[in-house]
């Protein structure tokens, strides 16, 4: 992700990271119907990269400027701005993370989630920026974006099983008998919540208690209603918030639960202020998915 460079503008390139956040479903214009209200000649026009080409002249009757626009009538398709983060570990430390802009349309809008880690696949496009929206100039710097072609989920280390229905392209995740089993053999045995607790960051030597905590939240709870009392529904998920001088571990156990979940997230801190400056850890799970987020 940090290679694009405008020598790879309108190719066709691939990069990895993870879903960041992803947009409402936009409709966009792909062909623009218009109607002449001298003679009622309609024509259409199709789109190239969001520019309108309105015809000026009526092929017709040859009034110029008579043409306009019948919305109800254009042909739209969906459309869903997706923003995607470098993957943490690929991340030069001290540094930010970079994102890019990709673009989905049609088939592949909503076929990924924020947390997801994936492989894009599309063309690398720069669009000119306008400094007033009333007038033509246009800026000489571009912005940029990635036409999607293609999505790949990195589906590794995932404890499930996905079937997918060849008729309706649907996915089912589901545990095997197998799994099934032996998770239920690991939660007969004595001192389980123990031994989990001390399979947390197995390099971190006691905070035993706080690896109890993390891993509370990682399986989270229920969710519980008491709206009959008056008390409202209280969420599932906690938050932990983890406080300490340098190097005590705070930073590890959190990197170890990063590469546990397959929906985590810990944005970067520059290590010129770790020596210096006790950290303070906040771990929340929004969404299933986990963020680390350092506050100096």
């Amino acid at each position: 992700m940090r290679g694009l460079d405008p020598s790879n503008i309108d190719q066709l390139i691939t990069i990895s990271g993870m879903v960041l956040r992803n947009s409402s479903i936009i409709p966009e214009m792909t062909e623009a119907f218009f109607s002449c209200y001298v003679c009622n000649k309609t024509h259409v026009v199709e789109i190239d990269r969001g520019r309108i080409a309105e015809p000026a002249v009526c092929p017709n009757c040859e009034t110029r400027h008579s043409m306009s626009i019948v919305h109800n009538r254009c042909v739209f398709t969906d459309k869903q701005i997706v923003t995607l983060q470098e993957m943490p570990d690929d991340m030069p430390a001290g540094q930010a993370t970079h994102t890019v802009t990709l673009h989905v349309y049609d088939d592949l809008v909503d076929t990924v989630n924020p947390g997801d880690r994936v492989t894009v696949t599309g063309i690398y496009r720069a669009t000119p920026v306008r400094s007033n929206p009333r007038q033509r100039t246009v800026r000489t710097v571009f912005d940029t974006h990635v036409d999607v072609i293609h999505f790949r989920k990195d589906d590794q280390h995932r404890l499930r099983e996905v079937d997918v229905d060849d008729e309706t392209g649907t996915k089912t995740a589901h545990f095997t008998e197998e799994r099934v089993a032996e998770l239920k053999e690991l939660s007969q045995q004595p001192g389980i919540y123990e031994s989990l607790a001390h399979s947390i960051a197995p390099g971190i030597y006691e905070n035993l208690d706080i690896k109890k905590g993390v891993l509370l939240q990682l399986f989270g709870g229920a969710r519980k209603d008491f709206s009959n009392t008056g008390r409202g529904r209280f969420r599932q998920d906690i938050n932990i918030l983890l406080c300490g001088d340098p190097g005590t571990g705070k930073s590890q156990i959190l990197q170890y639960v990063h590469k546990l979940m397959p929906r985590a997230s810990i944005p970067a801190v520059k290590e010129a202020l770790l020596p210096d400056l006790p950290l303070t850890l906040h771990v929340t799970l929004t969404l299933n998915k986990l963020c680390c987020s350092p506050e100096p």
